[in-house]
């Protein structure tokens, strides 16, 4: 008898990036945030956005743009609905704004593409996430983590509330003048546990069209005692990490986070806990240099 070969269980953390594209397939004529997606997902928003980025290669919005610009084409094809119906229906607001993205994704007008019946770069299809799909996104692998316990730990540091349209959400860019601001106030600390200085960041919320963050470059100390004027006090609670190691360019540290949520985190079986973006890294080599050390904390379940 011959035994049937049984294919490996798909990762949880790609099963579920795979129900949000379901649901954005189901939901395309709703309205719907990356709030909603991540519960889907059952991750925060900010660990949810890196994942779909690295699994799907596109930012969770460009992606949903683009599949309502694929209906929106099938549309044209096969209904009877005129062009500023199918416009509407694609979340637009007018025609004009409908036919300059439908022409930037389909190189031709919707009307030229209704009149030609077909064009470059059409049908579109809906992805199906799959470990060979990721491996193909992802044909270079890092080491492995170390996965440990750590501590709480006591930060001090200056604290940056940042508002900015998602296509202009970069963390380096965003973060890189709140640390040039800090990183010259370094001396004034006192009670450091070592030279390292932190970097906590997290998104607070998510519309259409703007994230929400904050930044908050710090350090670890000892006690509260002597907090100087104008920082804050923060906990990093106990938790348990999953701690990589980077060093090269700090360009190259969207490479690493595509890397930890795209394909170690699919292949590791880990699930991620609901906390803030932690990383240590030595100030004279910080992620905003040209040259980079820093060790990545993901905060696992």
């Amino acid at each position: 008898m011959n035994k049937q070969t049984v294919a490996p269980p798909i990762p949880l953390s790609i099963s579920r990036i795979q129900s949000t594209i379901d649901y954005i397939e189901d939901h395309l004529s709703d309205e719907f945030g990356i709030r909603d997606l991540a519960q889907v997902a059952d991750m925060s928003q900010w660990h949810f956005q890196r994942v779909f980025r690295a699994t799907v290669g596109e930012t969770v919005k460009n992606y949903i743009r683009s599949r309502r610009l694929s209906r929106a084409a099938t549309a044209l094809l096969g209904s009877g609905m005129n062009v500023l119906e199918i416009a509407l229906d694609a979340g637009f607001d007018s025609n004009e704004a409908f036919t300059r993205a439908f022409r930037a994704q389909f190189a031709t007008t919707p009307r030229e593409f209704r009149q030609q019946k077909q064009a470059f770069g059409f049908p579109q299809m809906k992805p199906q996430i799959c470990q060979s799909y990721l491996e193909h996104l992802h044909a270079n692998l890092g080491l492995e983590p170390m996965i440990e316990l750590t501590a709480a730990k006591r930060l001090v540091g200056v604290k940056a509330d940042v508002t900015v349209p998602h296509e202009a959400f970069d963390l380096q860019q965003l973060a890189r003048p709140v640390w040039q601001a800090f990183s010259q106030r370094l001396p004034e600390i006192e009670g450091r546990i070592d030279e390292q200085a932190c970097l906590l960041c997290d998104i607070v919320s998510s519309s259409e069209r703007h994230i929400r963050m904050f930044v908050l470059p710090c350090v670890e100390v000892k006690d509260f005692s002597d907090v100087p004027e104008g920082m804050i006090t923060a906990v990093r609670p106990q938790l348990r990490n999953a701690i990589f190691s980077h060093a090269g360019s700090g360009v190259a540290w969207e490479y690493t986070m595509h890397y930890i949520f795209g394909a170690w985190l699919a292949e590791s079986g880990q699930q991620l806990a609901n906390a803030p973006t932690f990383c240590r890294f030595d100030p004279e080599h910080s992620p905003f240099d040209d040259s980079t050390r820093l060790e990545y904390y993901v905060a696992l379940r």
